[in-house]
């Protein structure tokens, strides 16, 4: 006998279907052709027809447990608890197959078919809300800026996202510029033709003080692209309903969200809470075999929105970062935190030279994008990389020569970190079922820094018809996900948001609670320094879907990264009460020398040869990274 399972059923008695039943898609069949046909002739191709589904077909019951699936993900406080749900599709939408895949009929555009799940659920989340206005969906066919002229579509019946409009990739060369402090209230502002920069070099130079841009000339070899990946192959995201806005609570500790805070800094901001939400785990699909039984439906209530934030604001371990060694910056990777010893570094160059491991603060320590990666010395390198040098010849060709060697080993951490700055590597998928076509996972090692659901991205190339300046424009991270028909491409989904000053009001200010953890970080910090500023950060677009040539790397908030970039001008800026005008400016991802590498398989097979391993090679990460073996 086949095992029944029980079910909540969950009616969506608003419907806006507008597929009347059979007919709606009539049957055609090919016109005959007027011309005599002769005995060679061949029949006249048939076109794919829309074949309507019986209401008990498997594939049928299949949708309506997924739909179940993702509205109790989504809507349930407690979505692993109790039975699954089950979801009869609205009056006017039913299920066809056409082409050998299945369409979801009934928007009240007819040529706008839903393709998955995920798609059709997304517009049932507002038919069950109370919104009676098209532009609050999140759904692939309403959630259009502007909705142009209707066209026919393709055979395939699908419109396109909306984000879909391809990020061009800019052919020019990168300049790799070491980057300015900003300029504190009072000081000359630098002109170009100021002197040239001070910026990190791996050989003996001072700590970089004020540095002005100055540009190296990149490699003669052709930089290979990034892999492009259609947005129309990725799922709409499974938005969650906001709470709404609670009232600011009276400051009256420093935060403590983070590991490693820089003791040195005056001001901190009031107290904010860091969510401790696991991320989202994707239930396994049950196998239905019969129609399921009809339960009493459930009370749906609405679940606020969780930034499931877990790593420090600053510096994580696996991340690439300049250190000070004496009177010389030196590039390593984060191998361990821990309170007593700090940082501990794994200096990079080439395994065939031991180096040791090094313990640092956060004060001896700076952001890879901070500064500027300087060219090799040695003339046999310059139009290599770093994975197509003779190592072990080099090595003993220059094994007499003690200053020779150490030259090499410093070029070798040049190349090394322009590797590592060209790949990306992904960590603790989401979703184990191999049948996903789009995998979805919680955190990504993107080139120097370690990103993940919850951190906020500076941004750059967004398309022109977005309208949106990239100078504060930040992309608050929901999702990191691929797609298996193209492994090497990453995309990555969230909110994004400006921030702006004034006294106007703004309709679309985001309440505080809502915000990502850096960003309310960040604004907490400039309300405080400034109470009377009004500093708002703004919901400018909503599920934006971005290839890995958008982002420019992680946000920093001001206060816990002038400190330690420019602390005698942050100083100051603090005292004048101009604190707020203060914002970190780095470099980007891909800025440097080098050749498109991409994804690897974990952080260690991004370094590869990099790292010496005098005390081990092994990455004292957190819990809840969990790479690819």
């Amino acid at each position: 006998m086949t095992d029944t399972k029980d079910f909540d059923v969950i009616r969506v008695c608003r419907s806006d279907g507008v597929d009347t039943g059979p007919g709606y898609w009539p049957v055609t069949t090919p016109a005959a052709n007027s011309i005599k046909k002769t005995a060679a002739d061949k029949a006249p191709r048939a076109k794919p027809q829309m074949t309507r589904l019986a209401e008990d077909d498997p594939r049928f019951t299949e949708w309506r447990v997924k739909l179940g699936i993702l509205l109790k993900q989504e809507l349930s406080q407690s979505p692993d608890d109790g039975v699954s749900w089950y979801v009869p599709f609205p009056k006017g939408y039913w299920l066809y197959e056409k082409s050998k895949h299945l369409w979801v009929s009934g928007y009240p555009i007819k040529a706008k078919l839903f393709k998955t799940p995920q798609e059709f659920a997304l517009h049932l989340i507002w038919l069950l809300s109370a919104s009676m206005d098209y532009k609050d969906c999140c759904c692939v066919h309403c959630n259009v800026p502007s909705l142009p002229k209707q066209t026919p579509t393709s055979d395939e019946g699908f419109a396109h996202m909306p984000h879909e409009s391809p990020v061009k990739q800019e052919h020019i060369p990168h300049k790799v510029t070491p980057i300015p402090v900003p300029t504190v209230v009072g000081q000359p502002i630098p002109t170009k033709s100021a002197s040239p920069a001070q910026r990190p070099q791996a050989t003996h130079i001072p700590p970089p003080s004020i540095p002005t841009p100055s540009v190296i000339t990149p490699p003669t070899a052709t930089p290979v692209p990034p892999p492009q990946i259609p947005m129309s192959s990725i799922p709409p995201q499974m938005t969650q309903p906001a709470p709404k806005a609670q009232p600011p609570q009276t400051p009256v500790q420093p935060p403590q969200v983070q590991q490693h805070q820089i003791k040195q800094t005056p001001v901190h901001p009031p107290p904010i809470p860091q969510p401790q939400a696991q991320p989202t785990q994707v239930q396994q699909q049950p196998q239905v075999q019969q129609q399921p039984q009809v339960q009493q439906q459930p009370q749906v209530q609405q679940q606020p929105m969780v930034w499931p934030l877990k790593s420090s604001l600053l510096f994580r371990v696996g991340e690439l970062v300049w250190y000070q060694n004496g009177q010389t910056w030196r590039l390593g990777i984060i191998g361990a935190f821990n309170n007593t010893h700090g940082f501990e570094l794994l200096a990079i160059g080439h395994r065939l030279v031991a180096q040791q491991n090094v313990f640092k603060t956060a004060n001896d320590m700076r952001p890879f994008h901070a500064f500027s990666v300087p060219g090799v010395t040695i003339q046999d390198l310059k139009s290599k990389n770093y994975d197509d040098v003779p190592w072990e010849a080099m090595f003993a060709a220059y094994q007499s020569d003690a200053n020779r060697r150490d030259l090499l080993i410093l070029d070798a951490s040049k190349m090394a970190a322009s590797k590592i700055d060209y790949s990306f590597s992904l960590w603790s998928p989401i979703s184990e079922d191999p049948s996903t076509k789009t995998p979805v996972y919680y955190g990504c090692f993107f080139g120097a820094e370690r990103i993940e659901i919850g951190d906020a991205l500076r941004l750059k190339a967004l398309p022109a018809e977005w309208n949106i300046t990239t100078d504060t424009a930040v992309l608050g991270l929901r999702q990191i996900l691929t797609n298996r028909d193209y492994p090497g491409a990453v995309v990555f989904r969230g909110h994004i948001y400006i921030l702006v000053k004034g006294d106007s009001p703004l309709t679309n200010a985001v309440p505080e609670e809502q915000l990502p953890v850096p960003l309310r970080d960040e604004l907490a910090w400039r309300q405080q320094t400034g109470p009377n500023s009004r500093w708002r950060w703004v919901l400018v677009k909503e599920n934006a879907a971005l290839k890995e040539q958008s982002i420019r790397g992680r946000f920093y908030p001001t206060y816990r990264l002038m400190p330690i970039l420019n602390p005698a001008g942050f100083q100051q800026a603090i005292q004048q009460g101009q604190a707020d005008e203060q914002m970190p400016q780095l470099n980007n991802r891909m800025d440097g020398m080098g050749r498109y590498i991409g994804r690897k398989r974990n952080r260690l097979d991004t370094l590869g040869s990099s790292i010496s391993g005098v005390h081990g090679t092994r990455l004292a990460v957190e819990p809840h990274v969990k790479e690819e073996a």
